[in-house]
């Protein structure tokens, strides 16, 4: 073990780095609590782990899939097997009634893929033509949807609905279809329409498509090169041909939504807020490398997002919000992303994303605060390791979240709630980043244990009131160790959040553990002297740790939060806990009030 490091709370001084500027814990558990609705069919199998982590929105993702007009043009339902039915659209109104009966905001990623009439066309967006028939149906349907879902969030108790416009689109469809690295003559494209190409708006009538390795562009300036392959890889057309346009239709949508919910009493106090577009950040690997730098395909939605002059396009996808309006720049970020380096990119994405934000606003002075949007986020992309199931994820996930705080990130959503999926017979995706693992049982309803990272969140749902200082002696790059501590003084209570992390051991080669040694030390606590109760929440390699559980239950014989408690002794309002150890994980010391005894 290293040399014992000393961490020193102080109830009386105040610490906060976040969005707030008030209450770093409020901070906190807006980027955690929220995840993608289970994939499987929903009931009471749910209901604790929603509870216990304090979730209060959810994410709805491609649940409009089949969400379509009628041949008129004004009738609103689903199209299934060719077939439209008016009135509701499923399967987005069993999952919106999902979120409403479970008290959780609707957050919902909209337009992946075409609408199944369109789509039966064959034709592209791109080749729509300024005031065509199927662009003023596209127009007539982005609005249909909008109001749907608006409305029926509102009417069902929500305070305020997200609309996320884009997912992943600067690396969806990424390779070809039958990809051949001898023959692209056998290249071919998913079809129009659901689970079909996610770049619904190219024509690929206008790209080279049997091309590799393709001809790309970093720069907009080359977007309208016919010369250049179809964009299967982070390819700034993405944006012109892609993003860019439905994010347009859809911010025309909201205004008139909003304007025609205006007068509906029911509705005052609620919000509609618009997001995008979702990328993976995969850009900042490549554009700023470029000789000269590009910028990345963020800044480059930013600019031409909210710069009503911006270039080569002249502001044609300018989207015309103002400051009345609320947007959310959504990203999704995963720690291996960052893989041994500490948070180095993650801090790079923000401080490229601020900035851009800071120097858009100085020439656009009615433009929206626009917030960052956490809107899905996990330990690691990488399902090949157990770190989305094992302490290794937890002891990232506690080091991150206070990062992300300070990052000025002000919403998140962790990838989902359950890795089952609707077959019994399907095994369920163990290394997925969620919050629950379902394990099969044969003949017997399955069972579901919480993952590391779900224990987490219950321990930080379990902290109340406001961030105090949390210092570190000695502190720097020798130790892994870091600290999250509130004081609510209502209830007088000091909740001390310890996580171990380090990169090396997470997503190195590096399998050594040898642990910390630290002493805990509580200042001006309001109480006599006299003894007091500590509880103590543990995740480690032996303990609340789901890997362990599933590898050898000898180690660790239940992967649920496990807690311990300990006495104290308070003198001169001064709390010292010696001779704690820590390995590879997380532990929260909650310093019970005199008068609570275990």
């Amino acid at each position: 073990m290293r040399a014992q490091t000393s961490i020193m709370v102080d109830t009386q001084v105040p610490f906060n780095t976040g969005i707030s500027g008030n209450d770093d814990l409020g901070d906190l558990k807006r980027i955690y609590q929220a995840a993608n609705m289970p994939s499987e069919p929903a009931f009471e199998q749910f209901d604790q782990i929603i509870a216990d982590t304090g979730l209060k929105q959810t994410r709805l993702l491609l649940s409009d899939i089949y969400c379509d007009l009628d041949p008129t043009g004004n009738v609103f339902g689903y199209t299934l097997d060719g077939v439209f039915h008016a009135g509701e659209c499923y399967p987005l109104a069993w999952h919106l009634q999902w979120a409403l009966d479970h008290g959780l905001t609707p957050h919902v990623a909209v337009a992946s893929f075409m609408p199944p009439s369109l789509a039966a066309t064959g034709i592209a967006g791109e080749t729509w033509g300024t005031g065509s028939a199927a662009e003023s149906r596209f127009r007539k349907y982005a609005e249909a949807l909008v109001r749907y879902i608006v409305t029926k969030s509102f009417d069902g108790g929500a305070p305020s609905v997200i609309l996320e416009v884009s997912n992943e689109l600067d690396i969806a469809d990424s390779t070809p279809e039958h990809w051949n690295d001898t023959d692209s003559s056998l290249y071919t494209l998913k079809p129009l329409g659901p689970w079909g190409r996610w770049l619904w708006w190219m024509d690929p009538q206008n790209y080279v498509l049997h091309q590799w390795t393709p001809l790309q562009t970093h720069s907009l300036s080359n977007a309208e090169d016919k010369s250049l392959s179809y964009p299967y890889g982070v390819d700034a057309r993405r944006l012109s041909r892609a993003v860019l346009p439905v994010q347009k239709f859809f911010s025309d949508a909201i205004k008139t939504v909003k304007a025609e919910l205006a007068g509906n009493s029911n509705h005052h106090g609620k919000t509609i807020e618009i997001a995008g577009p979702a990328f993976a950040g995969r850009s900042f690997t490549y554009y700023p490398f470029d000789v000269p730098p590009n910028p990345t395909l963020e800044e480059e939605f930013l600019n031409q997002t909210f710069n009503p002059l911006a270039s080569p396009y002249a502001g044609r996808f300018y989207a015309k919000y103002t400051s009345q309006d609320r947007y959310r720049f959504s990203f999704h970020f995963y720690g291996s992303t960052d893989g041994t380096t500490r948070f180095a990119n993650f801090r790079q994405e923000m401080i490229t994303i601020r900035s851009k934000l800071a120097s858009l606003r100085q020439q656009n002075a009615d433009m929206p605060d626009v917030k960052l949007f956490l809107s899905e986020w996990g330990p690691t992309a990488d399902e090949r390791t157990d770190v989305n199931y094992s302490h290794r994820g937890a002891a990232w996930t506690a080091a991150f979240l206070p990062e992300a705080v300070g990052q000025q990130v002000s919403l998140g959503s962790y990838l989902i709630i359950s890795d089952g999926q609707g077959d019994d017979k399907v095994p369920s995706f163990l290394t997925q980043a969620s919050l629950l693992y379902k394990q099969l049982n044969g003949k017997n309803p399955p069972v579901y244990y919480p993952k590391p990272v779900g224990n987490l969140f219950k321990m930080y749902n379990k902290m109340s009131g406001k961030r105090v200082q949390a210092t570190l002696a000695p502190g720097g790059s020798d130790s892994s160790l870091g600290a999250f501590a509130t004081w609510d003084q209502a209830a007088s209570i000091v909740n001390v959040m310890v996580h171990n992390y380090d990169p090396a051991r997470v997503f190195g080669t590096d399998t050594s553990d040898p642990g910390e040694r630290f002493t805990l030390e509580v200042d001006n606590l309001p109480f006599a002297n006299g003894e007091v109760t500590v509880e103590r929440y543990l995740i480690d390699e032996r303990t609340s740790n789901l890997a362990t559980f599933l590898r050898n239950p000898a180690l660790c014989p239940d992967p649920n939060l496990q807690k311990d408690t300990m006495p104290g002794t308070v003198t001169g309002g001064r709390l010292t806990l010696p001779n704690n150890s820590l390995g590879l994980g997380v532990s929260l010391y909650r310093v019970l009030p005199p008068a609570v005894r275990p």
